[in-house]
């Protein structure tokens, strides 16, 4: 769903970057006074995560693929705020140093996946696990908040499609969303997987949903998450399906896919190097590399805006 330099006019992205801004602004804000920070590792370790699953897309429909996007489930783990930092670290280094989405569209993609996404899954979640006070509810809610998320973010896409001109506004969103139910789907069913792993090995870390700070001191959490992150990157990133996602479906499928045009000369575009030969090797070397630097980015945000005397386990 990452939107492309090229789709969207000077007005739209106007608005969006604004729209983004004052959402990761209040976010950085909301950490910053924080009684109670979460390890600054385990920000760098889930932003890992998010990052190596997102280069995962898994055939969802005929013609269409699709991947995590974790907004969901990072706000369910961590808290919206803290979500927010996340998706908005992973997001800037996919379009920096990959081309993976565009610079003119980061703020519509903040906004949409990082922002829109995450408050939307969150407040799902938070009202359905209401309904019961209990670890499986909490699960529950991620998985109906994941689906949610998914649809919101592809009508905000969608609108954006359509104020830019490519397509009248009505039938570009509907497409959106008929294309992102089975996206949605995967999304749900894979959060579920993963806050049912959770629950089942490390309960005292599904706290973000409830607002409660984590009982862990984040060392063996930090290690182990980005463990899995760096394994998910080396292995499974160069078996991802070459299959459209489903923007690209309806970019596609309307008419103005040929709109797209890269105002970033990124290094290592479409996550491959140019000094190694092999495509699975580059791809899953292109992996590792950005999961690094998304810990590395998200980890560094967080201790900037940590309060003074809020370094213990950090």
């Amino acid at each position: 769903m990452h939107i492309p330099d090229g789709f969207l006019t000077a007005g739209v992205t106007g608005i969006t970057w604004a729209g983004a801004g004052l959402g990761v602004a209040a976010a950085l804000r909301a950490e910053k006074a924080d009684a109670n920070p979460m390890p600054a590792g385990i920000l760098g370790a889930t932003a890992a995560f998010v990052f190596a699953a997102q280069m995962i897309n898994i055939p969802v429909a005929p013609g269409i693929s699709g991947h995590l996007v974790g907004a969901a489930l990072a706000a369910v783990l961590l808290g919206p705020w803290r979500a927010v930092i996340v998706l908005a670290v992973v997001l800037a280094v996919q379009a920096l140093l990959f081309q993976d989405g565009g610079i003119t569209a980061l703020g519509a993609n903040t906004l949409d996946m990082g922002v829109a996404a995450v408050l939307t899954g969150y407040a799902v979640a938070a009202l359905s696990s209401r309904w019961k006070q209990s670890l499986r509810a909490r699960v529950v809610g991620g998985v109906l908040g994941a689906f949610a998320a998914t649809l919101v973010s592809a009508a905000l896409t969608g609108l954006w499609l359509g104020l830019s001109g490519l397509y009248p506004i009505i039938p570009v969103v509907q497409l959106m969303l008929v294309s992102h139910v089975a996206v949605g789907l995967l999304e749900a069913a894979l959060t579920g997987a993963v806050l049912a792993t959770v629950v089942r090995w490390r309960p005292d870390l599904l706290r973000g949903l409830a607002g409660e700070p984590s009982s862990s001191s984040g060392l063996a959490l930090t290690g182990g998450l980005f463990g899995v992150a760096m394994v998910v990157a080396a292995f499974l990133s160069p078996l991802a399906s070459a299959l459209p996602d489903g923007l690209e479906h309806a970019a596609e499928r309307l008419g103005f896919a040929g709109r797209a045009a890269a105002s970033w000369p990124a290094p290592f575009p479409d996550y491959a190097l140019p000094f190694v030969a092999s495509p699975a090797v580059a791809t899953a070397a292109a992996g590792l590399a950005g999961t690094v630097l998304a810990a590395l980015v998200a980890w560094g945000v967080s201790r900037g805006v940590r309060q003074p005397g809020h370094d213990a386990h950090r």
